[in-house]
């Protein structure tokens, strides 16, 4: 194999690990804390969140596209990824602090929502501006395969530890809302959370994405050509039967997670009855939350391993969903009245161990896949690969979240109550069963797609021997075996 990359420093490595702090972080946030807070802290119906979030995710695939040719099309001294991640640190603070402002005095309904649906139109546009270049960026770190796919598996435990952090944040302060039996009075306010809500995490995610920006280089040759924006292009993407197989593997095990995150702060807290249990400090729902990352973290040299020993990706992603799906069955069927109700964290946490195995794997076959297109159209936009990802994955979590407020609603939750009351058991059996059907359904379809998936270790080095000597223009040169192998 040609292999023209140099070898990588450890600390750009970091640098471009970090930035997933706030990729997945940033995922973390709105999938377990948004629909929460916009329901029981601003006291917007559950139908109507649903709503709004959903035409922010309309919104965010949108946006993917268009930012995907802009920056496949850009063309600085700096790279054409990198000025869009430096302008997205910088503005990202704001966007914070506008998502999460406390507007639950406002006594009309109707501004409420439109100033979140403002609100949330404006943290999505940003994140489109910080996450399309970012996920290209995957592709063009670097051109040798392991060193790439050793970057990227660093940059996706970086997210997962992101996500666990952002989880135990969470958790923390949502804690200091419950009111103290002995004080009668809680630690903070609703706008005090809201406000160290808005000031950790603009923090901790605008400095990692700042670190990427600055000490990260791209090192793929650029197109030959410039592209014009046009659905054209995406509807292109199609041509390429392992991306179609991509998409259905990565969008409907993306769904899954978005609506785990998105139901397990109030299932949690309902089906163990509001319990007041402590471990380690932490409410048993927070634990519960975090036992789900747990078992990811405690998969993951796993999952490392098979890579190393060039397990192909799609097998790794299929042996998680079993038990994934376990897990959700064994969450929806968790009674809600029962004297151990500390048992919830073991169905959360055999979910995680399949979702450990399977949440990193579609970015790591993502490469491979743009490698391939390359290969096939002699044309490197990983752009538009990615926005095409992207645009699918969020438009099918909007219809996710979409379906579970109202579904929430049909089954009686009730956002008055607050955060400090149990909702009807009907709101309980609602959340049952978006758990124990649409879950496994979905994953069943994922695994579909991984099964379809034929690219292997060996198979992916040497598509990459094929594409330099493409770029060389040296196919002509090949013998007949590899000819016959190309």
């Amino acid at each position: 194999m040609k292999n023209n990359s140099t070898k990588i420093s450890v600390f750009e490595k970091f640098s471009f690990a970090v930035g997933e702090i706030y990729g997945s972080g940033g995922v973390a946030i709105l999938s377990l804390l948004y629909l929460w807070f916009l329901v029981n802290i601003i006291k917007i119906p559950a139908g109507a969140a649903g709503t709004i979030i959903m035409l922010a995710r309309f919104w965010d695939a949108f946006t993917d596209p268009i930012m995907g040719s802009l920056s496949d099309n850009t063309r600085t001294k700096w790279g054409r990824r990198i000025p869009y991640i430096f302008v997205s640190g910088l503005l990202i603070v704001v966007a914070v602090f506008v998502l999460f402002m406390p507007i639950q005095g406002f006594s009309n309904l109707a501004g409420k929502i439109a100033y979140v649906v403002f609100a949330h139109l404006f943290y999505s546009t940003i994140s489109t501006i910080f996450n399309v270049p970012y996920l290209s960026l995957t592709s063009e770190i670097s051109e040798n395969v392991k060193e790439r796919n050793s970057m990227n598996f660093a940059r996706l435990a970086m997210g997962m530890l992101s996500t666990a952090v952002c989880y135990l944040i969470i958790s923390a302060l949502k804690d200091m809302l419950i009111v103290d039996e002995v004080t009668g009075v809680a630690k903070l306010t609703e706008t005090q959370f809201a406000f160290a809500v808005s000031g950790i995490f603009a923090v901790m995610f605008a400095v990692p994405i700042l670190l990427t920006a600055l000490f990260c280089k791209e090192r793929t040759p650029l197109p030959n050509e410039k592209l014009r924006f046009s659905f054209k292009n995406i509807l292109d993407t199609f041509k390429l039967k392992c991306f179609r197989r991509l998409l259905l593997m990565y969008v409907f095990s993306f769904v899954c997670n978005e609506i785990i995150a998105n139901i397990i702060m109030m299932y949690v807290f309902n089906v163990t009855g509001g319990s007041n249990i402590k471990i380690l400090g932490f409410s048993l729902s927070a634990i519960a939350n975090m036992s789900m990352l747990l078992g990811a973290a405690l998969i993951m040299p796993v999952s490392f391993t098979m890579l190393q020993k060039k397990v192909a990706k799609p097998v790794i992603f299929m042996c998680g969903i079993p038990m994934f799906i376990i897990g959700a069955i064994g969450l929806a069927a968790f009674p809600a009245t029962t004297n151990m109700p500390a048992l919830v964290i073991l169905p959360l946490a055999i979910a995680g161990l399949g979702f450990g195995m399977a949440q990193m794997i579609p970015w790591l076959v993502f490469p491979d896949v743009v490698d391939v297109a390359e290969l096939k159209s002699n044309d490197r936009n990983p752009g538009a690969y990615n926005s095409t990802m992207t645009f699918f994955k969020k438009f099918a979590s909007g219809v996710a979240v979409l379906i579970v407020g109202w579904v929430l609603q049909g089954f009686g939750y009730d956002e008055q109550l607050g955060t400090n009351v149990l909702q009807p058991y009907s709101a309980v059996l609602g959340m049952k069963l978006i758990l124990g059907i649409s879950i496994p359904v979905c994953l069943i379809v994922s695994f579909v797609g991984a099964y379809m998936i034929k690219i292997t270790t060996k198979k992916s080095e040497r598509i990459r021997y094929f594409v330099e000597k493409q770029r060389d223009n040296q196919l002509s040169n090949l013998s007949e075996e590899e000819k016959a192998e190309l």
